[in-house]
């Protein structure tokens, strides 16, 4: 019997200490706590994809025919829409375990590229970055409001440069507004501007969007549909299993107090009782 591909998005937001008086202390991992625990995925045997990778993948698995073994699914016409660069390289990112890791950061803080490139990077490891394309290059003022402190975010260079590095992308609306509390036009607006702007900046598709603070409905799931993306991601935990929901993608949430220890417990967890 062919071993069933396991999928894990990881949900973090602030890469650093967080601040003694930090209203949402949950939001910060630490530098030295992100390493370990992108080098802990790394030794047990997972492949870091992009959501975009994600999704051929899955779809390879669950939706092309794949029957086990070493051979290479079909490709089908669907398949085609998506990320052709991980198309043409499926045979590279297939895992014999597996085992497949998402990281996902909500938001775009800066500290994403000043304290977590880098250990992406020696790691060998790909991200997906959801940004608030409104606030590109200024503060979260969504947070700052909230009695939160203020924390800047990721610019034009920076996002253009973890792009090329290979980072995806993704939306995270134009505000940071929850979207069922504002009128279908209103929250259409938001979704679609959000995608158009982070296109027309880094010339390239915008595929995925998480909605923020995991706030969403049926008919906040059609607008994102609808503005064409191929998922998106709530905060719900749990893993990416056949039958999935694309534009209800549950994450593991990692937060300031999840060290090693209890960073192996939830990947072991999730695994097995989501």
């Amino acid at each position: 019997m062919a071993k069933i591909p396991k999928f894990i998005i990881l949900l973090y937001h602030k890469i650093g200490k967080y601040p003694q008086n930090s209203k949402f202390p949950g939001l910060y991992v630490e530098e030295r706590d992100f390493a370990r625990q992108i080098k802990y995925l790394s030794d047990a045997g997972y492949a870091f994809l992009t959501l975009s990778e994600l999704k051929i993948l899955y779809d390879f698995y669950y939706k092309d025919g794949y029957k086990g073994g070493g051979g290479v699914g079909v490709i089908n016409d669907e398949n085609k829409r998506h990320n052709k660069s991980a198309l043409n390289n499926l045979t590279g990112l297939i895992n014999e375990r597996k085992r497949y890791a998402a990281i996902t950061f909500d938001d775009g803080s800066k500290s994403v590229y000043s304290g977590g490139l880098k250990i992406l990077e020696d790691e060998g490891a790909k991200a997906t970055v959801f940004m608030v394309s409104g606030l590109i290059g200024g503060m979260n003022e969504w947070d700052i409001k909230n009695g939160e402190n203020g924390d800047e975010m990721l610019n034009a260079l920076e996002l253009k440069e973890m792009a090329k590095l290979g980072v995806e992308i993704g939306a995270h609306t134009v505000t940071h507004p929850h979207l069922t509390r504002l009128s279908a036009d209103e929250a259409y607006a938001e979704i679609s501007s959000s995608k158009k702007a982070l296109e027309d900046l880094l010339g390239a598709d915008v595929n995925f969007f998480a909605y923020p603070y995991g706030d969403y409905n049926e008919t906040v799931k059609e607008l994102v549909e609808k503005c064409g993306f191929y998922g998106a991601c709530i905060t719900k935990t749990g893993i990416v299993k056949k039958g999935a929901d694309f534009f209800a993608l549950k994450r593991v949430a990692i937060r300031h107090n999840t060290d090693l220890f209890k960073f192996k417990r939830k990947i072991c967890k999730v695994g097995l009782f989501y």
